[in-house]
C-alpha cells in the first residue's frame, strides 16, 4: 500500500475555550491538604526524609516508565518493583526482553533519571522554560541511545546511528504504521518558528493564566508531542513538560506506565483530533491517586508512623531499605 497521510500536521494552537473549568473534581482540596501536610514536616527531619524516599521512588518510577513505553527496553515482570524500591545500580541486561548490555540499560535509567532532576532544578532555580532548556533536557535524556529507528530505501526499518542529540531535528520523522498509514509532524524547516511559537503561547497566557494543573499539563505534552522536533525522544521529553506542570506547583506528577500505553496513546490521538479535554482528563484521573498516595504517606510521617511496604516485597523503616526476604534454595 502506498503511502497515505493519517493526520496532517497543522500549526500549533493555544489553549482552548473553557479550558479553565477542566479540573478533576475535589483535587484543589487535596491539594489544599498537601500543602498543609508540606507546611507540618521540618526540612531535614527524619519525617521529611521519609517522604523524601517515597517521591524519590515516583522519580525512578517516572524514569524507569518513560522509557519503557518508547519501547527502548521490556522489563521483565517483576522487575519493575525492584528497581523503584532499590534504584538503578543494580540493573542488568537480563532483566529486560531483549537482553540489551547492562550499560546500556543502566545508563538509559539513570539518564532518564538525571534528566527529571535537571527538570527539577530548573523549576527550584526560578528558570523560565526555554528552547535551551528543552534541550538540555533532551542531550541528558538520550546520552546512552546509540540508535533510532529508519527506514531504508525500500521502505524497511532498520536502526541508524543516533546523531543531533540536543538539537532540533533535520530530516522528517513522520511515523508509518503497518498499514502504511503516515501520521505528519512538523516539517525540519518548521520546528524552530514552531518551538518559539510554543514558548510565547505558553508564557502568553498559559503558565499563568488560572488554568486546572492537568489542564496546563495536558497542553505542554500533547503540543510538544504533536510538533516532534526532535529526531527522536521526543515522547520522553513531553512527559517532562507534563511533570514540570506539577512539579512548579510543588506536587507529585503522574506516572505514566507500559501497562496503561493504550489507552495513553488513544487519549493523545483524541486531543490531535481536537479533543484536549480527553488527554487533560486522562492526565487528571492519573494524577489523584498519585496525590493521595503522597498524602497518605506525609500523614503517617507526622504521626510517627516512619515504616511502609515497597512494591517489590522489602519495607522501608524511616531511612533504612530492608529488602525481601530472598530463598536461598530458590
Amino acid at each position: 500500500m502506498d503511502a497515505q497521510t493519517l493526520e496532517k500536521w497543522r500549526p500549533l494552537t493555544g489553549m482552548p475555550d473553557g479550558a479553565e473549568g477542566w479540573g478533576m473534581p475535589g483535587y484543589a482540596d487535596l491539594e489544599a491538604e498537601w500543602n498543609e501536610c508540606l507546611g507540618g514536616l521540618k526540612a531535614g527531619s527524619p519525617e521529611s526524609r521519609f517522604l523524601d524516599g517515597w517521591l524519590r521512588e515516583r522519580v525512578r518510577a517516572f524514569a524507569l516508565e518513560t522509557g519503557q513505553i518508547e519501547g527502548l527496553y521490556t522489563l521483565r515482570r517483576g522487575v519493575t518493583e525492584q528497581l523503584i524500591a532499590e534504584g538503578f545500580a543494580g540493573a542488568v541486561g537480563a532483566h529486560t526482553l531483549e537482553g540489551i548490555e547492562d550499560r546500556t540499560l543502566r545508563g538509559l535509567l539513570r539518564d532518564q533519571e538525571a534528566a527529571y532532576d535537571m527538570m527539577f532544578d530548573d523549576v527550584a532555580s526560578g528558570r523560565p522554560l526555554s528552547v535551551y532548556m528543552i534541550k538540555s533536557w533532551h542531550a541528558l535524556l538520550t546520552r546512552h541511545q546509540e540508535t533510532v529507528t529508519g527506514l531504508d530505501l525500500r521502505g524497511r526499518r532498520v536502526q541508524v546511528e543516533f546523531r543531533g542529540k540536543g538539537e532540533w531535528k533535520t530530516r522528517p520523522n513522520n511515523p508509518r504504521r503497518a498499514d502504511g498509514l503516515v501520521h505528519e509532524y512538523c516539517p525540519p524547516e518548521q520546528v524552530d518558528p514552531e518551538m518559539r511559537r510554543f514558548l510565547e503561547l505558553y508564557d502568553g497566557g498559559i503558565r499563568d493564566g488560572g488554568c486546572p494543573v492537568n489542564v496546563e499539563a495536558a497542553w505542554l505534552h500533547h503540543r510538544f508531542v504533536r510538533t516532534h522536533p526532535f529526531q527522536d525522544g521526543n515522547g520522553r521529553v513531553s512527559r517532562l513538560l507534563m511533570a514540570w506542570a506539577y512539579v512548579k506547583r510543588r506536587l507529585p506528577p503522574p506516572v505514566v506506565s507500559a501497562e496503561v500505553k493504550p489507552e495513553y496513546i488513544r487519549a493523545l490521538e483524541a486531543a490531535d483530533e481536537g479533543n484536549l479535554k480527553a488527554f487533560s482528563d486522562y492526565v487528571g484521573d492519573l494524577s489523584v491517586p498519585t496525590l493521595r498516595g503522597a498524602i497518605q504517606i506525609a500523614r503517617d510521617a507526622l504521626s510517627g508512623r516512619l515504616n511502609r511496604p515497597n512494591g517489590n516485597g522489602g519495607r522501608t523503616v524511616g531511612d533504612v531499605y530492608l529488602p525481601p526476604e530472598r530463598d536461598p534454595d530458590a
